[in-house]
């Protein structure tokens, strides 16, 4: 149903949206009222998506849905709302979607994701630097999955171009939250240091 250029755009949506709501929830970096629209939307869209590009993307969003879960990941409310409206929304269009359930491929997939949450839970938790920090948390072995199965023959290799989109676009987000994080933590201390200097000069 859908053409390359279109899955390039909707998993870049995909990708950039759960790195959003992330930051939200866990830097404090955006609104949540604006994080928990973006996860209904994103829940409507990733359904849909699942259900119209069977069996790729029903593979992949099952696989990441599921990973998330056993990992415990879904730890907000925004998350747990576009999860449950990525099923329903799944549901919804199943009646006039030819869906299939690949089982080797969601396998793949699923193992792949949940190795990559656990892994960079784990470079978070031993505060990892440098290369071995940038291999874990870059979350590597999805990426291997998905080679290995187009390697096989599953997959046609131009789902590499929606499946990096997704990934580029969240790694974009998380960039940008950084840059983000840095200039406000720049202004607080320019105004910590201003009223540390207002207080100063009133004692004199």
């Amino acid at each position: 149903m859908f053409s390359i250029l279109q899955l390039i755009f909707l998993y870049g949506f995909l990708g950039g949206s759960i790195k959003f709501i992330d930051q939200a929830y866990d830097e404090k970096l955006y609104p949540i009222k604006a994080a928990r629209v973006l996860a209904v939307l994103s829940g409507a869209v990733m359904g849909f998506v699942m259900a119209k590009d069977s069996p790729f993307s029903t593979a992949f969003y099952a696989a990441m849905l599921t990973s998330l879960v056993l990992a415990r990941k879904i730890d907000n409310d925004a998350f747990a709302a576009g999860t449950v409206v990525a099923v329903a929304s799944l549901a919804a269009f199943y009646p006039s979607s030819d869906v299939t359930f690949a089982i080797m491929p969601i396998a793949a997939f699923l193992i792949a994701g949940f190795v990559d949450e656990v892994a960079d839970d784990w470079a978070h938790r031993r505060r990892l630097e440098g290369l071995p920090k940038a291999f874990f948390t870059y979350r590597p072995f999805s990426d291997m999955a998905l080679l290995a199965l187009i390697a096989v023959g599953t997959f046609s290799w131009t789902y590499v171009l929606p499946y990096f989109a997704f990934t580029l676009s969240y790694l974009a987000v998380e960039r940008a939250s950084h840059r983000e994080e840095h200039i406000m933590g720049g202004f607080e201390r320019l105004r910590t240091l201003s009223v540390q200097h207002l207080s100063r000069l009133s004692r004199r």
